[in-house]
């Protein structure tokens, strides 16, 4: 669990004290300051729940403390506690409508709900302030609407993560599927290709390339 919660927080560059100034309407207090660090450090050393509390103080002493709303709701997002990250998350973005982390953790959230038009938005708005960083947002929907069944929307969401990051190997395999299982055969094929070329050692899209390949001859 300490890797966990630690590297989670540090994906997202969320285990510092540096405020973000255009998320602030008043500096946070002494008090909310130091339960803020408290929390910084019970996150690195993995224990959740000493973070969570230490959090929710720091926010108690000042409602408006961005960045610990941002990550209490990132811990509340590992731990499957999706109204109360998202609860949070909206307040970060209501705070600060200018954070790419607050957006991308939210859209996140969204998708795990299967809130697929509020992670939606979210993601629209982050693909807005940081282009690059949408593309694992848009890939974790299309995985979403594919288990659901939504193949159509589980494509449309793809191809906006490829936008982001055509390379993405894992993403082109999952458009590659969509294809094979339509019997788009010739598309599926040069899908897998591009997979193949971006991770040459990608053992499922050589099955898969294959397994089309045959259904052509």
């Amino acid at each position: 669990m300490r890797n966990r919660v630690s590297t989670l927080l540090a994906a997202f560059g969320l285990i510092s004290g540096v405020f973000a100034a255009a998320g602030f309407t008043a500096e946070p207090t002494e008090e909310a300051k130091k339960s803020f660090n408290t929390a910084v450090e019970a996150a690195k050393a993995g224990n959740a729940a000493a973070a969570v509390t230490a959090y929710e103080e720091a926010i108690k002493a000042s409602p408006d403390y961005l960045q610990a709303h941002i990550n209490v709701g990132a811990i509340y997002y590992e731990q499957g506690k999706l109204t109360e990250a998202a609860s949070h998350l909206e307040a970060a973005v209501k705070l600060d409508s200018m954070s790419a982390d607050a957006f991308k953790n939210l859209g996140l959230v969204h998708t795990q709900a299967g809130d697929f038009d509020k992670a939606t938005a979210a993601f629209t708005r982050l693909n807005a302030l940081d282009a690059k960083a949408v593309g694992s947002g848009w890939a974790a929907l299309g995985a979403a609407k594919k288990k659901k069944g939504d193949t159509a929307g589980a494509k449309a969401a793809y191809e906006l993560a490829l936008k982001s990051d055509p390379s993405d190997s894992k993403t082109l395999y999952n458009v590659g599927n969509i294809q094979k299982d339509a019997q788009q055969f010739d598309e599926a094929i040069a899908t897998y290709r591009k997979a193949i070329a971006a991770n040459p050692k990608y053992i499922e899209a050589y099955y898969n390339l294959a397994i089309a390949s045959h259904s052509l001859d």
